[in-house]
C-alpha cells in the first residue's frame, strides 16, 4: 500500500518511541538526579521542565502510533527530524561553550542517529 511504511521504518519509529518516553522521564522534575548524572543544567522552576517533559512524551506517542499503524506521515516526520536535530545541535552548541559537559552533548546524539534514518527514509520515499 502506497501510504504504509517499509518494517524497517516502523521499528525505527517504535525504537525512538521509547527513547522519548525515557526522555520524557529525565525532564519530569523529581527526576533531578538522571539530569545531574548527565551534566544536564537544573532550570529555576519545575514548569519548564513539565513542559519539555510533556513534549517529548507527546512526541513518542506519536512515534509510537506511526509504527504501530505504518501510516505515512511525512509532516510529522520532518518535524521529528528538525526537533531531534535541533536538540542534538543545542547540545553540542552549549557543550562547545563550556556550558554543560561532553557527556551531557554525547547522550544526544541517538537524536542524531534517529533524525538521519528519519531524512533518509523521506528522501528515499520522497517520490512515492
Amino acid at each position: 500500500m502506497k501510504n504504509e511504511m517499509s518494517k524497517w521504518m516502523r521499528v525505527a519509529l517504535l525504537s525512538t518511541a521509547a527513547m522519548n518516553m525515557f526522555g520524557a522521564l529525565l525532564f519530569v522534575p523529581s527526576f533531578s538526579g538522571l539530569r545531574e548524572f548527565l551534566g544536564l543544567p537544573n532550570p529555576s522552576h519545575g514548569l519548564y521542565l513539565w513542559i519539555i517533559s510533556s513534549w517529548i512524551f507527546l512526541f513518542g506517542v506519536c512515534y509510537l502510533w506511526l509504527g504501530i499503524t505504518g501510516r505515512r506521515e511525512r509532516l510529522f516526520l520532518v518535524v521529528g527530524a528538525a526537533g531531534k536535530l535541533s536538540f542534538v545541535v543545542l547540545m553540542f552548541t552549549y557543550y562547545l561553550a563550556g556550558e554543560i559537559p561532553l557527556t551531557a552533548a554525547l547522550a544526544s546524539l541517538s537524536d542524531l542517529f534517529f533524525a538521519a534514518i528519519f531524512a533518509f527514509y523521506l528522501w528515499k520515499t520522497r517520490t512515492e
